[in-house]
């Protein structure tokens, strides 16, 4: 088995769910517990959505792809996209307090990657955007 996970999606939202079972597949062979694996799907589905409606366009042209590599204990992902710069670490935290009707939309996503990744990081590459995630795995039972 290779030691990374690489695939590359247009800009199709129906694309996330495969991309999520083949990355599911690749972390069972890969020892990854299935809890940490649904939170790096949450994660990634977020920003690749967010990466589709607000950077490219859905069906618009353009690139997203995701490497995923293990090292020891921890996961490392990065995300590249062709979508005109954009930081999303850069958004404010959501006001969590207001009641759902009162509360502003978006900003969601960015507060599950924040929460579940480790360490997140944006930069502007190549003329690409740029997210490094890194997920301490859990230490087995």
């Amino acid at each position: 088995m290779s030691t990374d996970f690489e695939q590359t999606l247009s800009t199709d939202l129906g694309a996330i769910p495969a991309l999520a079972d083949a990355f599911a597949e690749w972390a069972e062979e890969a020892g990854v517990a299935a809890g940490t694996v649904f939170q790096v799907n949450l994660a990634l589905e977020e920003l690749i959505t967010n990466v589709i409606l607000h950077g490219l366009g859905p069906g618009a042209p353009g690139r997203i792809s995701l490497r995923v590599r293990r090292q020891d204990d921890v996961l490392e992902m990065e995300l590249r996209d062709d979508a005109p710069p954009f930081d999303p670490f850069q958004l404010p935290p959501p006001v969590l307090t207001q009641g759902i009707e009162e509360r502003e939309v978006g900003g969601l996503g960015v507060h599950f990657v924040r929460t579940l990744m480790d360490e997140w990081h944006y930069a502007r590459e190549d003329g690409h955007n740029l997210v490094r995630l890194r997920k301490v795995l859990e230490a087995a039972p």
